[in-house]
């Protein structure tokens, strides 16, 4: 097994996944001027269901794989390859009846979820892709626990380029400018990307593999009964949030708009603010998928100041970055919306979601810790308690606000998910005397490096949103100040130890 940098598996990674939802970003936009909000609306239906169907007929195969493969590896002796064949078992005892359940129900989901009974051949197109769609899952965990980053990012990269090409050429051919016919040509691009990812990765895996004649520490049974905390988990996270999106539409109506108009706002919100608002999160996205191997393997190692000093330094480096986004999406985020769309309510949305970005960024990071440590059963009932915040505030606030209530549901429940599972993670790790260093410092940090200068450009009468040239000036004024504010509250332990920040780096005692 290859040796982990943190740091340059993170930079690698990140590189490739930006340049990914750079483009699906501009895929949507594309999406929307083609056929339409409601269209994009719809599409978004449908990803929300694939989601759900894929972790429950999967078995969560990309997080059991990194997690029991991680805790494998992290043992004395043990055999990776046989939990591997683990994972892969349970998930098709899982994929292939839940595929069977799918397509003989294509015509009741069709009618029940998507309120269309023509789209059935999506279903079962989706229904289809479940098995395989799962196998694949497993084996980009198995990357990820044996450090083959390379060819994660590589395999993302080549399956989004499939599904994107298989999507135009089929949309370009057929005309398909109608939600159902464009909801048709998303199921057939995500067939095409997952059958060529599957074909790289069993290539790769049969020319790596890890062959050893240790015994595995766990058995089939003991393994099932590991894992089932962690696809109910999964599930459950899935389904509210599929249900959260479902009702969405519904409320919409309920507070006055037509059911096209509702679909339509529905379609914004999912095509512009939602992608705006997590574009800047690849990074911690591939920081999260490498910190759970990271933190199973150093608890299944008894490494506890290891899990300590990289929990630290996450949590801090995801402060002061979504502080940072935050500042720039609440001062800049009707401009950016204007370039990417005229509808205006975009743009407020992301005003007024721009606070709680730092709450929603915490939680890739927290969430990665706390499954990473095996603590799935608060997991699940964090999510559970958060989701049951949302849904009501939904059910609560939009009908009575219109869409500015989607905004209270927001607020609410990240507020109190990300509040509840910060504090676990610090029980976990220990790291309640840092609480001034991770949390006070960064946030004092972006409000002087963004306070500051505009107060100055005020004083001259400058508005540094007016131009081009005054808005890039005040940018990289702010960047300067933040960068410089943040070099001089660096942990001074960070200088005397000089520890290095990867995977192969004795924890400091």
């Amino acid at each position: 097994m290859q040796a982990r940098s943190i740091r340059k598996d993170t930079i690698k990674l990140t590189v490739v996944q930006f340049a990914l939802e750079f483009m699906s970003l501009g895929l949507n936009l594309w999406l929307s001027q083609r056929a339409g909000s409601a269209a994009v609306g719809m599409i978004a239906l449908v990803g929300a269901f694939f989601n759900l169907a894929s972790m429950a007929a999967g078995g969560s195969g990309y997080l059991c794989a990194s997690r029991f493969i991680s805790e494998e590896l992290g043992k004395p002796k043990g055999n990776p390859e046989k939990i591997l064949r683990y994972v892969m078992t349970f998930s098709l005892i899982l994929g292939l009846p839940g595929a069977g359940v799918i397509i003989c129900f294509a015509p009741f989901i069709a009618e029940n979820f998507f309120h269309s009974g023509d789209m059935v051949l999506t279903v079962c197109i989706l229904g289809t892709v479940l098995p395989i769609g799962g196998i694949t899952a497993c084996m980009k965990g198995w990357c990820n626990a044996v450090c083959r980053v390379k060819l994660a990012a590589f395999c993302d990269a080549v399956e989004f380029i499939v599904k994107m090409l298989v999507l135009i050429v089929y949309i370009m051919n057929t005309d398909a400018a109608d939600a159902v016919s464009l909801c048709n040509a998303i199921a057939f691009s995500m067939a095409a990307g997952t059958l060529v990812s599957i074909l790289i990765l069993t290539f790769d895996f049969f020319t790596h593999r890890l062959k050893t004649h240790e015994k595995v520490s766990i058995g089939f049974s003991k393994y099932i009964r590991l894992a089932m905390p962690v696809i109910f988990g999964g599930c459950l996270t899935s389904a509210l949030s599929t249900a959260n999106d479902a009702l969405i539409p519904m409320t919409l109506r309920q507070s006055g708009s037509t059911a096209e108009s509702a679909l339509a706002q529905f379609g914004v919100f999912e095509a512009i603010v939602i992608p705006v608002l997590f574009f800047p999160t690849a990074v911690l996205c591939v920081l999260s998928g490498i910190l759970i191997p990271e933190a199973a393997r150093a608890e299944a190692g008894v490494k506890k100041e290891r899990l300590r000093y990289i929990t630290k330094r996450s949590i801090k480096f995801t402060m002061h970055f979504s502080l940072f986004v935050s500042s720039i999406l609440f001062i800049f985020g009707e401009d950016i919306s204007l370039i990417m769309n005229e509808e205006p309510l975009a743009g407020k949305m992301l005003r007024l979601l721009a606070p709680v970005v730092p709450f929603i960024y915490l939680e890739i990071i927290l969430e990665a810790i706390i499954k990473g440590t095996g603590r799935q059963q608060f997991s699940m009932l964090n999510y559970l308690a958060e989701y049951a915040v949302r849904i009501s505030a939904v059910l609560v606030f939009v009908p009575m606000i219109g869409f500015y209530g989607i905004v209270v549901s927001y607020y609410a429940s990240n507020v109190f998910g990300n509040c509840m599972r910060l504090i676990k993670t610090f029980k976990i790790t220990e790291l309640f005397s840092c609480w001034k260093e991770l949390i006070v410092y960064p946030l004092l940090s972006a409000a002087a490096a963004f306070y500051l200068p505009y107060t100055i450009f005020h004083l001259f009468g400058i508005d540094p949103c007016e131009t081009l040239l005054l808005t890039t000036s005040y940018l990289l004024a702010s960047t300067g100040i933040y960068i410089f504010i943040t070099i001089l509250l660096k942990d001074s332990n960070n200088n005397v130890l000089k520890r290095k920040f990867n995977g192969t780096a004795e924890s400091a005692k």
